[in-house]
């Protein structure tokens, strides 16, 4: 399964043209955050083709062959989860959802290459933020996915261990995860690798030794995602 994730939230992007900004959302959120959200894109009054400049900097910055990119209308989109609007007015009210924002966006159309960059880095970091919003369930109404990642990272009695000892005792060094668990500290290494990566647990420097604090919002939501998914 890799990185894949069971019930994604479908995420709508949507502005006026959907030549843009919306498309450079979807594309950006289906390479970065493809394992945590479903993204689709639309506009109200749709644009014959996508703007050159969005998909150059989406190939510049991203690697991402914008070739198959078209500009659609809201009625091809069906249901979503969230309802994000770029920042151009657009309202959407025939498009229900749990929850909605606007990122509120200057078009860079117009401006030169560097402004649809610039655009570009500003959606990243947006795209990124929403998808730790709803990995942590952060978002009413909206059930963080059961990533596959997450999952492997748990089948492990030690990881598990871990996971307990965080929740108990809070921040924790990892001298006392060696004590605890009576490993060595490649081993350690190892099992905190997969917590750290699949973002359950952080880690910080202190001196020499490493100290591990657990996000329980994460696994909080993990913990909902799975009765909703037995539902």
């Amino acid at each position: 399964m890799g990185a894949r994730s069971i019930g994604r939230p479908r995420v709508a992007f949507v502005c006026t043209h959907n030549a843009c900004r919306s498309q450079m959302a979807e594309a950006i959120a289906r390479q970065i955050a493809g394992d945590v959200l479903d993204p689709c894109s639309a506009g109200t009054d749709p644009a014959p083709e996508v703007d050159p400049g969005a998909l150059r900097a989406l190939s510049e910055l991203y690697g991402i062959d914008g070739t198959g990119l078209r500009p659609k209308t809201l009625d091809e989109l069906g249901e979503a989860d969230i309802v994000v609007t770029m920042g151009c007015g657009v309202r959407c009210p025939v498009f229900p959802c749990a929850h909605r924002e606007d990122w509120g966006l200057e078009d860079p159309a117009g401006r030169g290459p560097e402004a649809f960059r610039e655009t570009a880095r500003v959606i990243e970091a947006r795209v990124r933020d929403l998808a730790c919003r709803v990995e942590r369930g952060e978002i009413p109404g909206v059930t963080a996915p059961v990533r596959a990642d997450v999952l492997r990272a748990l089948a492990d009695e030690r990881r598990l261990a871990v996971v307990a000892s965080l929740a108990e005792g809070g921040e924790t060094c990892a001298c006392e995860l060696l004590e605890g668990l009576g490993i060595g500290q490649p081993t350690l290494s190892h099992h905190m690798k997969l917590l750290t990566e699949c973002g359950l647990v952080s880690a910080r420097k202190d001196g020499r030794w490493l100290r591990y604090t657990l996000d329980r919002k994460r696994i909080s939501a993990l913990g909902d995602a799975l009765k909703e998914l037995a539902r």
